[in-house]
């Protein structure tokens, strides 16, 4: 039985980084700190020891930084009985890193709540990386700290790329599979939708025209929209090179008709399990649950939603197309998909 470190953004885990948390691992000292994603229905299911590294509005950088630093560290104990799964974050949710130092000498001497950093080392000082978000459409509510929102509105206003996003992003990818390739590590990486193909959204084909034919697109026609397949990379020559120099034999891509390189959001969109005719249905997602996603909503208890609520919410427009999946549909996905990766 293998170890199993885990990255991801608040899909794998909404925590801060957290060394007791990194470092224990479900199933070590620490039983019980899960946020009831994939990482805990492995260990739940079949008893695998899990590192969960993921972090709340984590970009691809950090993630994958901190599963090449842990990784060596387990090497170097001596431990090489692991694998690795990465629950790819946004590409457009850069991250910068500020030393403490930095942060001084721009007038910043205390750590606040947003934006947090991930400060993976734990050096126990301020310094990590800054976890901006949306960047690109930065937004001054979501920033305590508002001299890092100064320095995030001008990234977005005068700096930010989509090309160069994907480009860091692709670059990290590569960076975590040349490392498993050299250290023999099993893994596997996994995205939430597809993003590769344009236009980006909508990720699903949905009729709004009114409640009835929105919910039976939603329920029960389930399908996706036409789109250019790797129409979001292939326009541009240098982030396309670099897609094309990864190993998709380790990328798990959910395909259906009109869709080839689908994520987790996709696959529960298509397996969902609700029947016509049905007067229930199980929630998706935590926010349908909710409408708000914190501790309390993340229950391994099957919720059960009516056909009524859901038809009122999408009447009222504050139905969940998409969110975080709840325990239920993590555990189908862990059983029908991630159990045939063989990297338990």
């Amino acid at each position: 039985m293998k170890e199993i470190i885990c990255s991801g953004g608040s899909n794998t885990s909404y925590r801060n980084a957290d060394k007791n948390v990194f470092y224990q691992g479900i199933g070590g000292l620490n039983q019980n700190y899960g946020t009831n994603s994939f990482p805990e229905v492995i260990h739940n299911l079949y008893g695998n020891k899990i590192y969960n590294l993921a972090v709340a509005g984590n970009s691809v950088e950090p993630a994958v930084l901190s599963i090449i630093s842990f990784a060596t560290k387990l090497i170097k104990e001596g431990n090489s009985n692991f694998s690795i799964i990465l629950n790819c974050p946004d590409f457009y949710r850069p991250s910068v890193y500020f030393s403490k130092e930095t942060l001084h000498r721009k007038g910043i001497y205390k750590r606040m709540g947003s934006p947090v950093p991930n400060s993976y080392l734990f050096t126990d000082d301020m310094s990590g990386f800054y976890l901006f978000g949306g960047i690109h459409n930065v937004n001054e509510n979501s920033f305590e700290n508002k001299q890092i929102y100064k320095i995030a509105e001008s990234i977005s206003n005068h700096t930010f790329s989509h090309e160069h996003s994907e480009i860091r992003a692709l670059t990290h990818l590569l960076l975590l599979q040349n490392f498993c390739k050299a250290n023999n590590i099993q893994y596997k990486i996994f995205f939430d939708f597809d993003v590769f193909s344009k236009p980006f959204s909508p990720f699903f084909q949905l009729n709004k025209t009114n409640v009835e034919t929105y919910f039976k697109s939603f329920f029960i026609d389930k399908t996706f929209p036409q789109k250019e397949l790797l129409g979001n990379i292939n326009y541009d020559p240098y982030v396309f090179d670099l897609f094309n120099l990864l190993d998709t034999e380790h990328i798990w891509f959910f395909e259906d008709d009109n869709l080839k390189y689908g994520g987790i959001h996709e696959w529960i969109f298509k397996n969902n399990e609700y029947k016509e005719g049905d007067t229930e249905y199980t929630a998706l997602y935590v926010e349908d649950i909710s409408q708000s996603f914190g501790h309390e909503n993340t229950t391994d208890i099957v919720v059960k939603m009516t056909i009524e609520s859901a038809k009122n919410k999408m009447k009222e427009g504050i139905f969940f197309d998409t969110g975080h999946p709840t325990y239920y549909y993590w555990e189908k996905f862990v059983k029908e998909v991630m159990v045939n990766w063989n990297l338990f």
